[in-house]
């Protein structure tokens, strides 16, 4: 497709620039798309609507506006950790404590589970992850090919080991942990179906689709959970690791109840920085529901 096509060239160029300048011109492109990505902007105005209710209608469409702008800005600089000459990380993160609280979850003989909801930009966090344990991530394939083939090889710079959404990868994941190795998931993406891949559970206090992979993991090889995001901090100039333990619920035996657990610490993250979380995505899209709060537009 022609628009495949146009967005692989604009993306080869990001590998030529400086991270931070990369991150700039996300920036001013999220400007942009604040102004005329209506979809995009609708789909945060709703969220932040749903989820924010006590903050007046000005400060959210303020917080709509830096957010689109803050998304832009870290897919241009994930982008330039796919592609172009290797970055060093050690310059662009401040691990803050990470690996060293990485190593004491893993004494516990049951691998690790890693986390990263989709907020601030969770390419940064491969190499820190390696630096702990060997890791397998699951990823969904992207509709773009041309996107899936730059993300696998980005991805696969830093030493995991990229597996799909499928039989394959999932066996790959609980081999993973069964070796006391690592895995990357992240915590937010939304499953397609209600059944075995996920469930309905209270996000910010309303229903929404949460997987059950990351606690049906958890349970059965009763492997801690490890949430992080890196979220640029102006006052050291690098993307510092937050990073906690996940509730202990998240491996109950019911999904319903793990699944509530998982939502409590993704919505922890996004209270921390909600600037900085993905809130063009459609949380609140509950499969069978006879009204979706996308369909209306926000004034």
């Amino acid at each position: 497709m022609i628009r495949d096509r146009v967005l692989e060239a604009l993306i080869w160029p990001l590998g030529l620039l400086p991270f931070r300048w990369a991150g700039g011109l996300g920036a001013a492109v999220g400007r942009v798309f604040y102004r005329v990505n209506r979809r995009e902007v609708n789909n945060a105005r709703v969220n932040l609507r749903l989820c924010f209710p006590e903050m007046d209608a000005p400060a959210r469409e303020q917080l709509v506006r830096r957010n689109l702008i803050e998304t832009a800005r870290s897919f241009a600089q994930m982008a330039r950790v796919w592609v172009g000459r290797q970055l060093d990380m050690s310059s662009l993160i401040d691990d803050n404590g990470f690996e060293a609280h990485g190593r004491a979850l893993l004494q516990r003989g049951h691998g690790l589970i890693l986390a990263l909801p989709h907020l601030g930009n969770w390419e940064l966090i491969g190499e820190s992850m390696i630096a702990v344990t060997p890791a397998t991530a699951l990823f969904r394939p992207p509709r773009m090919a041309f996107m899936d083939r730059i993300m696998r090889a980005g991805r696969a710079r830093t030493g995991i080991v990229p597996v799909p959404i499928d039989r394959q990868g999932l066996k790959a994941l609980h081999a993973a942990l069964q070796r006391g190795e690592g895995v990357v998931i992240l915590p937010d993406q939304v499953p397609k179906t209600i059944g075995a891949a996920g469930v309905v559970a209270p996000f910010f206090g309303h229903p929404a689709m949460t997987m059950t992979l990351i606690s049906r993991l958890a349970h059965r090889h009763k492997s801690p959970v490890l949430f992080c995001c890196a979220v640029y901090d102006a006052g050291i100039g690098r993307h510092r690791l937050h990073h906690f333990e996940g509730e202990a619920g998240i491996g109950d035996a019911s999904p319903e109840v793990a699944a509530a657990a998982l939502n409590r610490d993704v919505e922890r993250c996004a209270r921390a920085f909600p600037e900085h979380y993905q809130w063009t995505y459609r949380r609140f899209l509950v499969p069978g529901s006879q009204t979706s709060p996308y369909s209306v537009r926000e004034p």
